[in-house]
């Protein structure tokens, strides 16, 4: 069971392979029937991340239903998950209260007081959804004392937090120590391979100036375990463009090609964009125009989230038109800026420009 969860992890993020979150998600659901329970809350995690999944019920009902099968088992961990996911969502979950009932704030008590991380934050964040002062000074004490202790993941939800019964100036003492252990835990999580702990582990390098080899250096190393370990395609770029510029790295024009090509061929549109600029640096003629299609063809995503790929989306629908790199063809450009219009104005212009009809569910339908 443990190679088809490794199979599901290829294909869901593309390593090696086309990326096909059904494919992943099957493999992932078959190890977790098969009984590993690493499947399953491996499984129940990437359903809130950006995958193309099939039709399914929300991430929050997708994920409680992995929590329950584990929970079913007899695991322990299984069930204090789904009575968080519980507690984070009553509403959306309300068809899981069967299962967890009205323990769940209890479930989730006892294993914050035996210290146990995620059910503290869990607490935490819904007193201060529901604006309860002493229960979040309460929570908030709790985690002081395990980050203190070492339990750095338990320091960065805290770093701004006011505490009552401190001065100013022990105020700013204990807010530079909760820092620079939750920096500490960022940066070991993200040498691990954990790239959702990079972003931070990036920003807070060198805040005081501790970073032996120095700040660009170690930004320019954990940039590197977020790209090549933790598989974010995002932070493959930002590694281009530290060889590109020479931060922290040599400058090196191949690796920055490479790390840029890499998140171009994820659907990162900054990647494909400095390839594309670095092609029409080296020259000019049919070759490099029809590199650079299928480098606008990477990168166009049709998707509000990400505008990067939208942008790449209207210089493909420019190539079409113009017949560089690929035949021309007015009416499939019409056909990108048509269906771009939907979620993004630029679009609807070049179909009014061209006298084309523009949907009437365009991104600017509602405007006078």
């Amino acid at each position: 069971m443990e190679s088809c969860r490794a199979a599901g992890w290829l294909f869901l993020h593309g390593f090696g392979v086309v990326e096909d979150a059904a494919r992943a998600e099957a493999l992932f659901k078959k190890a977790c029937l098969g009984k590993d329970t690493k499947a399953c809350m491996d499984l129940a995690v990437e359903y809130h991340h950006w995958h193309e999944w099939p039709s399914k019920p929300s991430a929050a009902v997708a994920e409680a239903s992995q929590h329950e099968l584990v929970c079913a088992r007899g695991e322990q961990r299984g069930c204090l998950a789904l009575a968080l996911d519980v507690l984070r969502h009553p509403d959306e979950l309300s068809g899981f209260q069967g299962t967890v009932g009205k323990t769940a704030l209890k479930t989730a008590e006892d294993a914050c007081a035996a210290s146990n991380v995620e059910a503290c934050l869990t607490l935490l964040e819904i007193a201060w959804q529901d604006d309860v002062k002493p229960r979040a000074e309460v929570m908030s004490a709790r985690l002081l004392e395990m980050c203190l202790a070492g339990e750095a993941r338990a320091c960065e939800p805290i770093v701004n937090h006011h505490w009552p019964n401190k001065t100013a100036d022990e105020q700013r003492s204990l807010r530079k120590e909760i820092y620079l252990k939750s920096c500490e835990f960022a940066q070991a999580e993200c040498r691990a391979g954990r790239a959702e702990e990079c972003s931070f582990a990036v920003a807070c390098a060198g805040q005081y100036g501790d970073e032996p080899r120095g700040r660009e250096a170690t930004r320019a190393e954990l940039t590197y375990h977020a790209c090549v370990s933790g598989r974010d395609f995002k932070e493959c770029a930002a590694l281009a463009y530290l060889f590109e510029s020479a931060k922290g790295v040599p400058r090196d024009l191949e690796k920055a090609r490479f790390f840029n090509l890499a998140a171009c061929q994820h659907g990162v549109y900054d990647g494909c964009s400095r390839v594309i600029a670095r092609l029409q640096k080296e020259g000019q003629g049919p070759e490099i125009d029809k590199k650079i299609f299928e480098l606008a063809k990477m990168s166009c995503r049709m998707d509000k989230r990400d505008p990067g790929g939208l942008t790449g989306c209207m210089d493909l629908a420019d190539l079409y038109e113009n017949g560089r790199g690929t035949q021309k063809d007015v009416e499939k450009a019409v056909e990108i800026w048509t269906a771009a219009c939907r979620l993004m104005v630029a679009a609807c212009n070049e179909l009014r420009f061209r006298s084309r009809p523009v949907p009437p569910d365009s991104a600017d339908a509602d405007e006078p």
